[in-house]
């Protein structure tokens, strides 16, 4: 026990290290006076925008869990889920902890009655759905707005490479049922085939692909809406087909799990990235920081439900990842 709080001690102090260091380099390239300045320039109607947009993301993501969880048998209450999704969120966004807002909802789903198996897949194929969908977005913008972005040709060759990964990645999830029998003694080869049959009932049956993608694109398109209002309250010239464009890689490379709820991580990622739209570095940091800002806001009331429902999740979620 010692050891395991240990790691995670350290896991999350490298995580806080790497999100300041990051950060703190992103500022002293672009000027963080410039980038401070910018934020400031902000006007109120359209902060309002971005928080309502955030706010009803957590409704989406809830949604969307719920569609999976139909498509997999394993269906739940909508107040349990909305309360679990919103302290999963919370955990994403605020709490320094090793565990994650996926890792809390699994748990958390686990305790009100789910099995091990569709709390843990659940979790899993919502997420996997989020990333596929997140890639889809892209390739099907990308004839609508890579031509006017610098360095196109790679921005579309970036996105047929990733399209083609993700779908080689999803239907090799719902063949590991495939493995050897002999496999089967394992207990991660067990899972993983139990994963794949729970796969396919949310990939391969219309009824449900339709509404878990609808969902989760929805999901993608209300994010980069967020990014466009707040880059727009603060007279950045940019446009909405380039935020659907250029925010859903800003998310998944926030996903990586090196940094404190993705800060560092994002911002670098939109000053690259949006520097193909023509952006400037302080216009993307601060528009960057003002989402990682309404993404807190927003998520603070999944502390009163967290509070509600003992305020005793860190342990149990983290004995939970640990099997």
């Amino acid at each position: 026990m010692l050891n395991m709080i240990t790691r995670n001690s350290i896991a999350i102090f490298v995580k806080v290290v790497v999100s300041v260091a990051l950060v703190w380099a992103l500022m002293r390239a672009v000027g963080a006076g410039d980038a401070f300045e910018r934020m400031l320039d902000l006007q109120p109607e359209w902060l309002f925008v971005a928080i309502v947009l955030g706010l009803a993301q957590t409704v989406i993501a809830a949604l969307r869990w719920r569609a999976v969880l139909f498509a997999i048998n394993a269906p739940m209450a909508w107040p349990q889920l909305f309360r679990i999704t919103y302290i999963g969120a919370f955990f994403n966004q605020t709490l320094p902890s090793s565990v994650g807002g996926d890792a809390v909802r699994g748990y958390m789903a686990y305790r009100v009655g789910a099995g091990l198996g569709p709390a843990v897949n659940g979790v899993l194929l919502d997420r996997i759905a989020t990333l596929l969908a997140l890639v889809v977005l892209v390739a099907v913008m990308t004839p609508f707005g890579a031509a006017a972005l610098d360095q196109g040709v790679w921005f579309v060759r970036a996105a047929v490479l990733f399209l083609v990964l993700a779908l080689g990645g999803v239907v090799a999830v719902m063949v590991f049922d495939r493995l050897p029998h002999a496999l089967r003694r394992f207990r991660l080869i067990a899972g993983l085939s139990v994963l794949a049959g729970d796969a396919r009932g949310v990939f391969l049956q219309p009824v449900h692909t339709v509404q878990v993608m609808f969902w989760s694109i929805l999901g993608h398109v209300n994010m980069s809406a967020m990014i466009f209002v707040l880059a727009t309250g603060l007279g950045v010239e940019v446009t909405l087909i380039n935020c659907l464009l250029l925010f859903p890689p800003v998310m998944l490379a926030q996903t990586l799990p090196i940094s404190l709820a993705g800060w560092g991580v994002r911002e670098g990622a939109m000053v690259a990235l949006f520097a193909l739209a023509s952006v400037s570095g302080q216009s993307a940091l601060a528009v960057s920081i003002l989402y990682g800002f309404v993404m807190v806001l927003v998520s603070l009331p999944g502390a009163l439900f967290w509070l509600a429902a003992g305020g005793k999740t860190i342990k149990g979620a983290e004995a939970f990842a640990e099997r």
